[in-house]
């Protein structure tokens, strides 16, 4: 069992603290024991006085030695070995996950004296305590809030009072590097979307952007830990080169919503249209030229209902055609095959503005497109791109599509009709 005993002005609030939660659980399984002692109780004065002046003068009180000396013989006098001490002061050593771990790991008895006023008289801290420990560089009232934080982060290291090891090897400090952002439900709030890669299933691709964003907030928040981490591997040479790449990369203002299309998106839309056909025939890949898609293709998508825009901050930055219609071409499929003949969502016409490429808008647009597709019912996404469309095919195989086979799809006789099928499974078999 390991055992921490708080000495203390303020037990009850203490001792309250620490028998919530994680750590009061704990203490009922008898894997901890944290006990407090109030000072006060091991004085010889009869108004249960613990302090008085400084000698030389100067504000405020000290805590008086010998009620110190007392609380703490009294502890030490009901254990076979001496206990670590630690005193808990603005002029310690900074406490750290090392630390914790240290004290989680080296020692299984504290004692954790809670100094108040203007501190405690030197003579104890020379015969009593063994280290001096501060939460940082700032002072407080007293030693309460520091004892309870440090009680807590060397506690939950003990084995035992988490479920598993990796509670607190993922998290930040742990190995020099913060923690990566975490997000629960709902998947879209307030127009915030959580990240795609954690929606994949693909645990290795999920700890790979958890190793990604740890690295990132490190060294954005804490250069002086960045500077210190071994970085050689070449998984994470890989990862900071992905990194630089990311920092030149537009950031999507907020909040990114989607909604559907209205009659005054068109001119937007074309506008947007027209920098994908651009950027398409710079890498070459014949697709959605010669004026494809028109403000035509996009009205009837209108009149369905099935056309779609996402908005960054307000400002149109995207848009998508996502119909339930079965798709005459994907009913002749070469090279490969559908997985199941079931009712399906197909994603359509879609092109981010030219603004917001790279920005992760189009990972929002597929997610949006799935969510979409599995509110009508519909259990499979798919999708058809041109044969040297490079970027359109690995925005879906990033987001878990899978290839299928070949298509022809015939827009006009002037462009080759070929194109790759994909297809993504969107609630279990």
């Amino acid at each position: 069992m390991y055992h921490i005993d708080i000495m203390t002005l303020f037990p009850d609030t203490v001792g309250d603290v620490l028998s919530e939660s994680i750590l009061g659980r704990a203490q009922e399984r008898d894997i901890l024991r944290i006990d407090t002692h109030q000072i006060r109780d091991y004085t010889l004065n009869k108004q249960k006085q613990v302090d008085d002046y400084p000698y030389g003068g100067g504000r405020g009180a000290l805590l008086q030695a010998d009620p110190l000396y007392q609380c703490w013989a009294h502890i030490c006098r009901q254990y076979e070995t001496r206990p670590h001490t630690i005193y808990l002061s603005p002029c310690g050593k900074t406490f750290t996950q090392a630390d914790a771990k240290r004290l989680a790991w080296e020692h299984d008895h504290l004692i954790l004296v809670c100094g108040h006023y203007e501190g405690i008289d030197q003579r104890f801290i020379d015969e009593c305590v063994d280290e001096e420990i501060s939460l940082g560089d700032f002072v407080l009232t007293g030693g309460e809030i520091a004892a309870m934080a440090v009680a807590d982060a060397v506690c939950r290291l003990v084995p035992g009072v988490l479920s598993d090891a990796a509670c607190f090897q993922e998290e930040s400090h742990w190995d020099g590097l913060l923690e990566y952002p975490q997000y629960s439900r709902p998947e879209v709030w307030h127009g915030r979307a959580v990240p795609p890669e954690l929606l994949t299933g693909d645990h290795a691709k999920v700890e790979r952007w958890r190793r990604k964003q740890s690295l990132l907030r490190t060294r954005e928040r804490r250069p002086e830990l960045y500077g210190k981490l071994d970085l050689s591997s070449k998984a994470d040479q890989k990862l900071l080169a992905e990194l630089e790449r990311d920092l030149t990369r537009p950031v999507l203002p907020q909040p990114v919503e989607c909604r559907p299309a209205r009659q005054d998106d068109l001119d937007a839309m074309l506008v947007i249209a027209a920098q994908a056909q651009a950027f398409l025939a710079s890498c070459k890949v014949d697709q959605w030229q010669d004026g494809y898609p028109e403000r035509r293709h996009f009205q009837i998508d209108l009149d369905r209902q099935e056309c779609f825009v996402l908005t960054c901050g307000g400002t149109l930055g995207a848009f998508f055609a996502l119909s339930s219609r079965p798709e005459p071409s994907y009913a002749s499929i070469s090279d490969g095959k559908w997985s199941r003949e079931e009712p399906y969502a197909v994603l359509h016409r879609c092109a981010v503005a030219e603004q917001w490429r790279g920005a992760g808008l189009s990972d929002r647009m597929i997610a949006v497109c799935e969510r979409q597709a599995l509110s009508q019912g519909l259990g499979w996404l798919r999708v058809d791109t041109h044969k040297k469309n490079k970027a359109m095919q690995g925005l879906l195989r990033r987001n878990g599509f899978q290839y299928r086979g070949n298509i022809t799809v015939t827009v006009n006789g002037s462009h080759d009709p070929r194109r790759v099928a994909y297809e993504k499974r969107l609630k279990p078999l």
